[in-house]
């Protein structure tokens, strides 16, 4: 992030470099660039500079990333990419030149970590793929876990009404960010009803389903954030079971156009 202290193309007397949007907006600066490094890398800097260790790397760098995307529609906005396609240095502020780095920095060594980080990839709607948020970035219902021991999202719904599934909480720019939940659920399952929820901690969207037949389901759910925050999904066993199974498969987000 740089910014400096007037609307002019002139250089200017002094420029700020920092890592986070928020505190450029902080300081009153008229004229910002944000640099958007490769997503994927995002983790393992942010790790390397902090000490922070998984998952709070991971949120921390969805978060900076979310804030400089939440800046296109007022300022300045480069990624990496485009800087490393550029034959030449980009001069901005007058007189900065910025070139690519020499030598590409350390991606995530979790490949669902470098894949859910894809969402950074593009500013604004108009992703030709969606990004996958896999069963292994969310939180599950200990009970659930330990009744159906195996991989992650093989989740036992004997018990009581409760949450089964959240998280990621990963950070997301402001717009209208559509997930797809995918679950499968067995005969004892299906025949239960299930509230599934897609937002923020402190607001939703949501969709009571009793799936009716054993199978594998996909659910659409938009909701539009206006501030750069976290990302929830929720999956809520909404009655008390005797006996079933949820396949929770992950998600896919994409960012789509605002209605009209």
């Amino acid at each position: 992030m740089v910014d400096a202290a007037d609307e002019t193309n002139s250089p200017p007397d002094a420029v700020r470099v920092t890592n986070d949007a928020h505190i450029a907006l902080a300081a009153g600066a008229t004229r910002i660039i944000a640099l958007i490094p490769e997503p994927a890398t995002a983790p393992e800097a942010i790790g390397d500079l902090t000490g922070m260790a998984t998952p709070d790397r991971e949120r921390h760098a969805s978060m900076l990333l979310s804030r400089a995307a939440a800046l296109a529609s007022r300022y300045s906005v480069v990624s990496a990419k485009d800087l490393a396609a550029r034959p030449t240095a980009l001069t901005v502020l007058g007189a900065l030149r910025l070139v690519p780095p020499p030598s590409k920095v350390e991606v995530s060594r979790q490949p669902s970590i470098t894949a859910a980080f894809d969402a950074y990839a593009v500013i604004g709607p108009g992703s030709d793929q969606p990004t996958v948020w896999a069963q292994d970035l969310f939180t599950y219902d200990q009970r659930s876990m330990q009744d159906a021991p195996g991989p992650a999202g093989v989740l036992d719904t004997t018990g009581r009404p409760r949450m089964m599934v959240s998280g990621p909480y990963l950070y997301l720019p402001p717009g209208n960010w559509r997930a797809c939940l995918r679950f499968g659920v067995d005969a004892a399952a299906a025949k239960h009803q299930f509230r599934l929820d897609w937002g923020t901690r402190t607001a939703c969207v949501s969709e009571y389903v009793v799936p009716g037949a054993p199978g594998r389901y996909e659910l659409e759910l938009d909701f539009i954030w206006s501030e750069v925050d976290v990302a929830e999904i929720r999956i809520i066993l909404m009655e008390g079971s005797f006996s079933g199974t949820v396949l929770f498969e992950g998600i896919t987000v994409r960012q789509i156009e605002m209605p009209s």
